[in-house]
């Protein structure tokens, strides 16, 4: 259930585009709300089946999100060194890795609500928090950063209950990388997205 809630919050905060000159943490909040209630609307959704569903999230996500950054960020200095081969496999191995590590947790939507409960910060990177809750009342917090990037703000990290969901997942690829190096790093991402469909 948490799972599918930090994906929720991750999606919402990555895939929505604001016009520059809103860069303040009211136009922040805004965008993060706008953002959920179209994700929610594509959930909640019954006349979509599961498959349609993630296809649609799928879409939006791909659209909107700096792939080509989180990809870079979570594999951390590796990404420095591997070769130029080795980075374009890697980013097109990630890439749907995160599309359907995400659009298929969001897909089973169950209930759950969220409330926003402020933003803060100045210039090109905000932060805002919402509380998202599930109907059996179950809580969790996220944090996530935003910044803003000429003509939209998109996500740079999510902080659930304490916890970088981007750290928590360098940390991951970094132990991969150094049993099996980039190319099993490469490999094990295949081997995820072909399991998950």
């Amino acid at each position: 259930m948490k799972r599918f809630l930090i994906s929720l919050v991750a999606l919402a905060g990555v895939m929505m585009s604001v016009p520059s000159m809103a860069t303040t943490p009211e136009a922040a909040k805004a965008f993060v709300d706008g953002f959920a209630s179209n994700v929610l609307t594509i959930v909640r959704n019954d006349s979509f089946s599961k498959s349609e569903k993630q296809q649609k999230i799928e879409h939006l996500f791909s659209d909107k999100v700096d792939i080509d950054f989180i990809a870079k960020f979570v594999l951390g200095p590796s990404w420095r060194t591997a070769s130029p081969e080795q980075q374009q496999a890697y980013i097109a191995a990630y890439k749907p890795f995160i599309l359907k590590n995400y659009s298929g947790r969001l897909a089973n939507y169950s209930g759950q609500t969220y409330t926003l409960k402020g933003a803060r910060g100045e210039g090109e990177v905000m932060n805002v928090v919402m509380l998202i809750q599930d109907p059996q009342g179950q809580t969790a917090t996220l944090d996530y950063r935003l910044r803003s990037s000429e003509a939209s703000f998109k996500i740079v990290d999510i902080t659930v209950e304490g916890v970088s969901l981007l750290n928590t997942q360098r940390s991951e690829f970094k132990s991969v990388v150094n049993s099996k190096g980039i190319d099993g790093l490469i490999e094990a991402l295949k081997k995820q997205v072909a399991q998950q469909g």
